[in-house]
């Protein structure tokens, strides 16, 4: 299984394709919605909500992160078919509008991803990453969608 957290009020804007991708994908993944945080310190509490949720899991661990690298879909495909080897699920943790105390969590995270140098919604992000989560289960099928 594929756990996506983000801190996100809703996904209203992208909800119908997200939905889409969710029920095409069955059980294969979960999206965390966790509640931001409106008052001082969000970037201190949002990071001790996400560490607290990330010490309790023993999955291997991605997060978005926009400064560091890229890959292709089929590198993408072979990083998380190799992870499969040894972890039976994943999760992807999407940076968010306040980001986060990267250096509290970064002891528990396994690996960093960068889809592209672009700035987007988060919100965005989600859906391209449901996205090419599904183009690799297709290509794992062997069917033509990702071509």
């Amino acid at each position: 299984m594929i756990k996506i957290i983000s801190f996100v009020d809703s996904f209203k804007h992208y909800s119908e394709p997200i939905k889409e991708f969710q029920k095409r994908l069955w059980k294969e993944i979960e999206l965390v919605k966790l509640k931001p945080i409106k008052n001082w310190n969000i970037i201190e509490k949002e990071t001790d909500v996400l560490l607290d949720l990330l010490n309790k899991e023993k999955w291997f661990k991605i997060v978005l992160n926009p400064n560091w690298k890229n890959l292709t879909t089929e590198e993408f495909y072979d990083l998380i078919e190799d992870k499969k080897q040894n972890y039976k699920n994943i999760i992807f943790v999407i940076w968010w509008a306040n980001w986060i105390d990267y250096k509290k969590i970064k002891h528990v995270i396994d690996y960093e991803l960068n889809f592209w140098k672009m700035i987007m919604p988060h919100i965005l992000i989600i859906l391209v990453l449901i996205e090419q989560i599904y183009r690799i289960w297709m290509i794992k099928k062997g069917t033509a969608y990702h071509k």
